[in-house]
C-alpha cells in the first residue's frame, strides 16, 4: 500500500512556516512515510524552495474557489480552503492522512494508515461532526469529480472545506466506530494548553495528545496574540530553522502559555 502524509500551501507563501514546522514533528516522530505538500501556482519559488529543504515532496495543484459569497466566511482565510480538496486527486497513493497547514505532531501517528476510509476526528464545537484538519482518506477520481459536482449546490455551514465535507460525507457520526479518531488526534491548541495548566491532567494527555491543532491563532502570524501551545509550535520551527532559535525566544513562548493558562484560570474562576 502506497502511503502519504499530505498537506496544503496556497495563496502564497504565508503558510510555509507552518508546513516547515509540520514537516519536522513528523520527522522528530521517525516516520519513514513520504511528506507531501499540494501547492497552488500563487506560491512563490523561494517558499517552494523552503518546502523542498524540509523534505516535502512537492505536487502542483490548480487553487479550487470557494463556491461560497464572501459574506458567509467564518474567516477569510476560508476562501481558499477548498483547494484542500484535491487531495482526493492523489491517486498514486492508496491511502494518505491528510493534515492541515496549522498542525504539529506531538507522538508517532503511523497507526493512522491503518483506518478505513473515510476517519477523522470530531470537532470541538460540533462534535457529532468531523473537524477536517486531519482526515484519514483514500484518493479516488470518482469521488473527487463527485465532489465537483455538487460543491456550487451543496451547503457549507462554516462557509469552508468542513462545512462542505460533512454534508458530502453525511453519516461520518453513525459510522463503525474505527471510522471516530479519538480527539487527541485533533487536539486544538487552547484545549491543549488548559489541559497542560492542571496537574492532574497532564499524564492523560501526554499518553492521548497527538497533533495539535492551531484552529484559532496561528503561532507565526499571532503576533503579540496568546495562542496557547505556542512553545510546542515554536520548538518544532526552531529545530527546522535553528539559525532563528535564541534563548530569549524560547523563554517569551513558555512565557505565553504561562499566561494563557492565568487568563483561562481568571475567565474559569
Amino acid at each position: 500500500m502506497k502511503t502519504a502524509y499530505v498537506t496544503t500551501v496556497c495563496h502564497g507563501d504565508g503558510y510555509v512556516p507552518g508546513v516547515e514546522a509540520l514537516g519536522m514533528s513528523l520527522q522528530a516522530t521517525g516516520t519513514h512515510h513520504p511528506l507531501v505538500v499540494m501547492v497552488a501556482p500563487d506560491v512563490p519559488e523561494q517558499g517552494r524552495q523552503r518546502l523542498r529543504s524540509g523534505g516535502w515532496q512537492l505536487r502542483d495543484v490548480d487553487e479550487i474557489t470557494n463556491p461560497h459569497p464572501t459574506e458567509g466566511l467564518l474567516f477569510e482565510r476560508f476562501a481558499h480552503v477548498f483547494t484542500k480538496l484535491r487531495a482526493w486527486e492523489l491517486i498514486e497513493f492508496d491511502k494518505i492522512v491528510l493534515l492541515d497547514a496549522d498542525t504539529i505532531v506531538l507522538q508517532n501517528i503511523d497507526e493512522l494508515f491503518e483506518r478505513p476510509y473515510f476517519a477523522a476526528a470530531p470537532d470541538f464545537f460540533l462534535p457529532d461532526r468531523f473537524n477536517s484538519g486531519v482526515m484519514v482518506l483514500d484518493p479516488s477520481e470518482e469521488i473527487f469529480k463527485s465532489m465537483m459536482d455538487v460543491l456550487l449546490t451543496r451547503g457549507s455551514y462554516d462557509g469552508g472545506d468542513q462545512g462542505f465535507l460533512n454534508t458530502f460525507i453525511p453519516n461520518w457520526y453513525a459510522m463503525p466506530v474505527a471510522h471516530r479518531l479519538p480527539s487527541g488526534f485533533n487536539l486544538h491548541h487552547f484545549i491543549y494548553q488548559f489541559l497542560r495548566g492542571h496537574p492532574s491532567l497532564t499524564r492523560s494527555l501526554d499518553k492521548e495528545a497527538r497533533i495539535l491543532h492551531y484552529t484559532m491563532q496561528k503561532p507565526w502570524l499571532a503576533g503579540a496574540t496568546l495562542t496557547g501551545g505556542s512553545d510546542a509550535w515554536w520548538q518544532m520551527y526552531f529545530a527546522a530553522h535553528p539559525e532563528d532559535a535564541r534563548d530569549w525566544r524560547s523563554k517569551l513562548h513558555k512565557l505565553e502559555d504561562r499566561s494563557f493558562d492565568r487568563i483561562i484560570a481568571a475567565l474559569l474562576g
